[in-house]
């Protein structure tokens, strides 16, 4: 009992200073935003329960910015997992002729954000690359027009599929090639091969670059921001810029409402995706 006491107050002491930021950092914010999002914005702080919720929610630049981020993940997760997938299968098959190609998909990884942002503007600002190449007497703004989502989800998909690609990587190198040579001889061509075998094996490794680039998608202001600014076309106004508005404002309530909302939906998509992994990896088993 001594050496179990011992064993648990070492543990404790270990523990302490990353309980210590977690409590700091993260539990504490978290019980102030829920404060502020339940009083008002006077100096009374006067308990108005769920009208900050409802204010957000009445909201037509939220309801837009709810939109947005629906949309651009609606493209951006399939998409960073359909192309990742394909780009590893082809990594793997082109062994020594790989290095350009793998070099191109996986160099935004080494990439800081304000150099990329940086790139990118120089191609599409007014001023540009592009402009100057194609339309010197009449250039396009292509940061504030329709155009803007295009490019958005371009630089998004681009930055992110080196990471899913090392992933779905590590994923394919896991599935035996005896399978592969079995199901050949059963006479399995090469796309009954990708759906039973390669598809089957990989749900766990799926299941986490979907994870990954839902989180991804919520973080994408940072993009955006350094190449749009603070207030870019609507196309692309995402939750993320209206809980920055709203702290530049000083409206903490909204803001706190908001980003509880945001938290709200990000839970729910990952639980209602673990229970839909774990059904899947059920009916496999």
């Amino acid at each position: 009992m001594k050496t179990r006491a011992r064993s648990e107050i070492l543990f404790l002491f270990f523990a302490l200073p990353s309980l210590t930021g977690m409590l700091l950092f993260f539990v504490a914010p978290l019980g102030v935003s829920l404060y502020l999002a339940v009083v008002d914005n006077a100096l009374t702080y006067r308990f108005v329960g769920f009208q900050n919720f409802k204010n957000v929610m009445e909201s037509e630049v939220f309801r837009l910015a709810l939109k947005n981020t629906g949309l651009f993940m609606a493209i951006c997760v399939p998409a960073n997992m359909l192309f990742p997938l394909f780009a590893a299968i082809l990594l793997r098959k082109a062994g020594a002729r790989k290095g350009l190609f793998g070099m191109f998909l996986l160099l935004p990884l080494v990439i800081p954000s304000g150099s990329m942002a940086f790139f990118w503007r120089s191609l599409f600002g007014l001023n540009g690359a592009v402009n100057g190449t194609f339309f010197p007497d009449a250039p396009v703004h292509w940061l504030n027009t329709g155009w803007s989502r295009v490019i958005i989800t371009g630089v998004f998909i681009w930055k992110n599929a080196g990471f899913n690609i090392v992933l779905y990587l590590a994923g394919l190198a896991l599935i035996p090639r005896e399978y592969y040579e079995c199901a050949a001889l059963e006479g399995a061509g090469r796309f009954r091969q990708f759906l039973q075998i390669t598809m089957v094996y990989i749900i766990p490794t799926s299941f986490l670059v979907f994870i990954m680039s839902v989180i991804n998608s919520f973080k994408a202001f940072k993009e955006i921001y350094l190449i749009a600014g603070a207030y870019p076309h609507h196309s692309i106004y995402l939750l993320q810029h209206y809980i920055y508005n709203q702290f530049t404002s000083l409206d903490y309530q909204k803001l706190s409402a908001a980003s509880y909302i945001l938290m709200a939906i990000t839970i729910g998509i990952v639980v209602f995706m673990f229970r839909f992994q774990r059904r899947l990896s059920e009916n496999f088993s």
